[in-house]
């Protein structure tokens, strides 16, 4: 699920027990992550407990419930963490392409493509976590939080399309750009927790790039008319 957390710094837990920051703890976060990970990959959520995570990361039970007091807390952690990744990667491509010169002379739809592909890859095909781990953060995911990130999306993305004036691209209306997120993001969403073999296939990705593209391409002119169609 989307994280409405702008970085990837550790956020205190909701029972109030404190984040350590030092570089030490940091990674004994990693390293519990890891094992985390690995276990899931292996043996799906059943297998997963918190001490069989201490135990396959090399530590005591009493050090992982320093930092995350349940399993819950531990996959969302997890989870975060991931989305965080992909958020950031978005926000470098989007600056990226506002930085260059010849924006606007590349190919509109391949923009959209890319952006997509970063969110299909982040919230439902599995770049830095695994589908498993996807899968189980959006049924841990709570609503008010993936509503805010979502908007957050949304409003990165209105900015993006007016600042480079693409040619092939309309800036988007309040309304198309809710359409165009919430579509994407639920339908990765729904994607993820019903285990689609459409996962990773071109058509699902392109099935995704050309919504995009219909909601956001220019009209063009009839020559005949000189109406727009």
């Amino acid at each position: 699920m989307p994280s409405s957390r702008p970085t990837n710094k550790q956020q205190a837990p909701s029972d109030g027990r404190r984040q350590p920051t030092q570089a030490r703890a940091q990674q004994t976060i990693q390293t519990l992550f890891k094992a985390a990970a690995q276990i899931l990959d292996k043996e799906g959520e059943a297998g997963l407990s918190t001490n069989k995570v201490a135990a396959t990361a090399g530590f005591s039970i009493g050090t992982l419930y320093q930092y995350f007091p349940s399993k819950e807390m531990l996959l969302r952690a997890m989870s975060a963490r991931g989305q965080d990744l992909v958020l950031k990667e978005l926000e470098g491509y989007l600056h990226e392409l506002e930085t260059r010169a010849d924006v606007q002379d590349m190919d509109g739809r391949e923009l959209l493509g890319k952006a997509i592909h970063i969110l299909l890859q982040g919230f439902a095909n599995g770049k830095g976590l695994s589908q498993t781990l996807i899968r189980l953060g959006w049924t841990l995911e709570k609503p008010d939080e993936t509503a805010n990130a979502v908007r957050q999306v949304a409003d990165r993305l209105a900015v993006f399309f007016e600042r480079i004036n693409h040619p092939a691209l309309q800036s988007p209306s309040n309304a198309q750009m809710f359409v165009l997120t919430r579509s994407v993001i639920g339908t990765l969403r729904s994607a993820s927790l019903e285990k689609s073999p459409l996962l990773g296939s071109p058509a699902f990705e392109d099935a995704l790039t050309q919504m995009a593209w219909s909601l956001l391409a220019q009209p063009v002119a009839s020559p005949r008319s000189g109406r727009v169609g």
